[in-house]
């Protein structure tokens, strides 16, 4: 699985690859706890440049979090 994101600042493609999906689907993260949702997306950001990690502090509603990790 790979993300391709254009960075308009370095006008270059940035391909982020992942060894297995990090979710199975949208049900996936609609059923999954806060816990494993903030797995997901801690996971999501080891591979991730800083300026396109997830926010998933405390502060962060896990509608956020699902809607960040969708958006990938």
């Amino acid at each position: 699985v790979a993300l391709q994101t254009a960075s308009l600042s370095t006008d270059s493609i940035i391909i982020t690859s992942f060894q297995r999906a990090p979710f199975c689907c949208h049900e996936d993260l609609v059923t999954m706890p806060r816990s494993e949702l903030v797995q997901v997306a801690q996971n999501i950001n080891g591979r991730l440049p800083k300026a396109l990690q997830i926010a998933c502090g405390d502060d962060v509603e896990d509608a956020d979090i699902r809607g960040a990790i969708e958006v990938l």
